[in-house]
């Protein structure tokens, strides 16, 4: 995988810190703060990344949610006049297509992709009557799983940043 540029930026401002600005430091003052500077800027660098790694994985197995779901919405031909569908397909192909093309930040992408779930489970909640049972109820449980493994994984990380303290 490539390397966020935000990582990329951070270690090279880091550099920088150690091999241009200390080197004409005069006063063990500045020496030691701009010492700390470059620690936390490698620290905040190494973060990125690893959090940049996470949503791509986050990112690959929302896509895949939402493609089950299009794919199974495309495949439903008594459906092909139905408004709802009609918008939920415009809807997951416009996301997945964002996807394709890999948008700049993965946390947009991340972001848009939850929203897409949320728009998904509120179309197929529409769509009860005209979906036989079956295929609605395994379409909710792909969405649910992947909504719910958003919920872990934002309550996982915000007890990492509380040191590991369970909530």
């Amino acid at each position: 995988m490539e390397t966020p540029i935000t990582t990329l930026i951070l270690e090279r401002c880091a550099e920088t810190i150690e091999k241009v600005i200390i080197p004409n430091l005069t006063g063990a003052f500045e020496f030691e703060n701009a010492m700390w500077i470059a620690i936390i800027l490698h620290i905040l660098a190494t973060n990125v990344e690893e959090n940049s790694q996470e949503l791509s994985e986050e990112n690959e197995g929302m896509g895949e949610a939402l493609g089950q779901v299009l794919e199974v919405l495309r495949e439903e031909k008594a459906l092909s006049q139905n408004a709802v569908r009609s918008d939920l397909i415009e809807t997951l192909e416009g996301e997945l297509r964002k996807v394709e093309m890999g948008p700049p930040d993965v946390s947009e992408e991340n972001y848009n992709l939850k929203g897409a779930l949320v728009h998904t489970i509120n179309g197929l909640d529409a769509l009860t009557d005209d979906l036989p049972k079956e295929t609605l109820s395994s379409l909710r449980q792909q969405v649910r799983s992947a909504l719910r493994q958003q919920l872990d994984h934002s309550v996982a990380h915000v007890i990492s940043r509380m040191g590991g303290v369970p909530l």
